[in-house]
């Protein structure tokens, strides 16, 4: 792989903890007003927790897991959303906007991971017989280049790694913000005492 691939490869992880964070907070703020209202929440919710899981399961296993149901869960939500808010619906029904299209971004970069996958596995299948052939001649020559490459490729994956928690946490602390959760949280640093606790010497 090449050094942006590694740098890069935890990103979707990211975004997939970020979409699911946000759309469960988008749907929360959804739910209770009207019927249609709750349907869409509870769809944006059951995404949620989907991006979730998902994210949960790449974690463990290290790789990227059922790419091409991730690939397309993310494209019919993007879609979906992007006809919610094209026709309007979603400020009628109480969907914060801003920070759907935040979700937006996250399940697009899922879906790019999703594709670099796909695409990866197919061209390791196509070339894997004519690698076995060379591999013995070559292994003695590149077996101090593959320790030297281990130690970059490491270390390029915590930087990405930090990279990529980053620019999640960058986008979805004021995406998370915008929503009825948001709005209804104490603010860093202060704290809510009652009226009477509040003025009593």
């Amino acid at each position: 792989m090449s050094a942006l691939t590694h740098l890069t490869r935890t990103w979707p992880v990211f975004a997939a903890l970020g979409a699911g964070l946000v759309q469960l907070a988008v749907g929360a703020g959804a739910l209770g007003a009207q019927a249609w209202g709750n349907a869409v929440g509870a769809l944006l919710i059951a995404g949620g927790a989907a991006a979730l899981g998902w994210a949960v399961a790449a974690l463990r296993t290290g790789r990227t897991p059922v790419p091409g149901a991730a690939l397309a869960a993310a494209l019919v939500l993007i879609a979906a959303s992007g006809a919610l808010v094209a026709s309007g619906a979603a400020s009628a029904i109480g969907v914060a906007v801003l920070p759907l299209l935040a979700a937006d971004v996250f399940l697009l970069v899922v879906a790019f991971g999703a594709t670099a996958t796909i695409r990866a596995a197919r061209r390791g299948a196509a070339v894997s017989g004519a690698g076995e052939r060379g591999a013995d001649a070559a292994g003695d020559r590149e077996a101090d280049a593959s320790s030297s490459r281990g130690i970059r490729r490491s270390a390029l994956s915590v930087t990405g790694m930090l990279a990529g928690a980053a620019l999640v946490a960058a986008l979805a602390t004021p995406a998370l913000a915008g929503t009825r959760a948001g709005d209804s949280a104490v603010p860093h640093g202060e704290l809510h005492l009652p009226a009477d606790q509040g003025h009593a010497h």
